[in-house]
């Protein structure tokens, strides 16, 4: 590398020196230097009349560079040199539900991305890749989702093993038709589902799907019930209703 041809700016060499000094033990800096310069061929006697440094200290750093890298750099009689670190609370990410749009803000920087929630696909993948970056929790994914945490646990698996199309395309046939669902079958999941809370019995969509396909004769898929339940907020009110039912009967 042949630095012959380079120009260098003494005003500019001062501003940097004085930004590099802000971050940076003078000590530090000038072991750099020493230790740059040696490896572009400058001899040792200028380089140490030019950084100000003994010979002798330079030869020291090159040494401990040499055969430890670049902790050597640092001046091992002080402590680690810590720069602070931002606050947690103001850089965290928040997710919500704003009219027909997911937002999801990230923390006081200003930014936010804006998904429709009828983009189902696209959403997915970015808050299951969100949480598994660690900048979302499992609670405020699933919540947003409108699935158990269970399975929002076991779709960021599977997106990490077999990728977005594999895990969020569902390519079975009549997979549109499954969403299709008239009033009358959400009559009968909600009286059932009421019915069986306050009764102690189990209201998962597994038993709630084979209660209304043999009550109406239809054939409807347990994700699809599983999927309105959710939607209609159903899960969120399983355990208050056996005491609003004991509560009605006492005032009756």
């Amino acid at each position: 590398m042949d630095c012959q041809t380079i120009t260098f700016s003494q005003n500019q060499s001062q501003k940097r020196m004085r930004k590099v000094l802000q971050v940076m033990p003078v000590q530090a800096l000038k072991k750099l230097l020493f230790f740059s310069l040696y490896v572009l061929g400058a001899r040792l006697n200028t380089i140490a009349s030019l950084v100000e440094m003994p010979t002798e200290s330079g030869k020291t750093t090159i040494g401990r560079v040499m055969k430890d890298g670049l902790p050597a750099f640092h001046d091992r009689r002080k402590s680690v040199y810590e720069l602070p670190l931002p606050d947690k609370q103001s850089e965290q990410t928040t997710v919500s539900i704003k009219k027909n749009d997911c937002v999801i803000k990230f923390g006081e920087s200003g930014y936010q991305l804006q998904i429709p929630q009828s983009h189902r696909i696209h959403l997915r993948s970015i808050l299951l890749t969100l949480l598994q970056a660690g900048v979302l929790s499992v609670q405020s994914v699933s919540s947003v989702l409108g699935i158990s945490r269970a399975h929002c646990r076991q779709l960021s698996k599977k997106l990490t093993q077999n990728g977005v199309t594999q895990t969020l395309i569902d390519k079975r046939n009549g997979q549109k038709q499954d969403f299709r669902v008239n009033l009358s079958i959400k009559s009968e999941l909600i009286k059932h589902f009421a019915a069986r809370a306050v009764t102690g019995h189990s209201i998962s969509s597994q038993a709630l799907t084979q209660v209304i396909n043999s009550s109406l004769n239809i054939s409807v898929a347990s994700r699809t019930i599983r999927w309105h339940m959710n939607k209609m907020g159903l899960t969120k009110i399983k355990k208050a209703l056996p005491e609003l039912a004991e509560t009605l009967k006492k005032t009756a």
